[in-house]
């Protein structure tokens, strides 16, 4: 590594903070796959105007896209989550000049794996990543003929839930173990889903009350612990809030062989 990007690197890590461009439709950073590496980007800016600048083409395109304030404080948790993400690169804009960087520059990518397996945490990554893509377009604000990319966002999302396993959310009510409540959401129609969560970040964001406790569960024996009045399940609530009803469900695990 030379020493001008590890000066760079440097002052990245050491500002009073960045700008990081948004996505409304996922309440995550906006990713954006690059066209000639590939890398999954998130784009970070040393200030405002800058960032709402380079936001322009990409809201035309009508994206719904905004600008959040990250601070120093906030600098660890922010370039580690974006792991759990799928994110591998971040892309930093100093007035009209731009680097890209490795992620695993920036912040050491978590070593789990000399933690036993059952005490590895939960992470989806491609689901998360293949998530975002999908919702970024699915809710971009034009006809649904102009999504042209939108069946193969859906059939990769479709690939990863299927295989994923997730954290699900109970309330224990008293001693017995079987004595349990589990937290429901409703859509605007004020039907009922079951939260579900790909890792314990977008937990921890449902669960800000700290009453809940999580459950592992294969996708495979989802539709076993899903409540009678729910109508489906909700991956990431608080994020991506992608909705899989139960026929949805059902079919995905005949279409993959499960």
């Amino acid at each position: 590594m030379d020493n001008v990007k590890k000066e760079l690197i440097q002052k990245i890590q050491t500002r009073e903070e960045v700008f990081a461009l948004f996505s409304r439709a996922t309440r995550q950073p906006f990713v954006i796959c690059d066209a000639e590496s590939f890398n999954d980007q998130v784009w970070i800016f040393e200030n405002q105007e800058d960032l709402e600048k380079a936001a322009q083409p990409i809201a035309a395109e009508k994206n719904a896209v905004a600008g959040i304030k990250v601070e120093n404080k906030s600098f660890l948790n922010f370039y580690t989550t974006l792991y759990t993400l799928g994110v591998n690169s971040v892309v930093y804009h100093e007035k009209d000049k731009t680097t890209e960087l490795e992620l695993e520059e920036i912040v050491k990518k978590p070593d789990f794996s000399v933690l036993p397996e059952e005490k590895r945490p939960l992470l989806n990554p491609q689901l998360q990543l293949s998530a975002i893509y999908f919702m970024q377009e699915f809710r971009r604000d034009v006809e649904m003929e102009e999504k042209k990319s939108l069946p193969e966002l859906e059939e990769e999302v479709a690939a990863n839930v299927v295989k994923s396993k997730f954290l699900l959310a109970v309330e224990k009510k008293g001693e017995e173990e079987k004595n349990v409540q589990v937290p429901y959401v409703k859509n605007q129609n004020g039907d009922v889903f079951q939260p579900v969560f790909t890792d314990a970040e977008e937990f921890r964001r449902f669960n800000k009350e700290g009453k809940f406790q999580a459950l592992l569960v294969t996708f495979e024996n989802m539709e076993k612990v899903l409540i009678p009045i729910a109508k489906g399940i909700v991956i990431n609530p608080n994020s991506f809030n992608l909705i899989l009803p139960k026929e949805k469900m059902s079919a995905l695990k005949q279409r993959f062989g499960m």
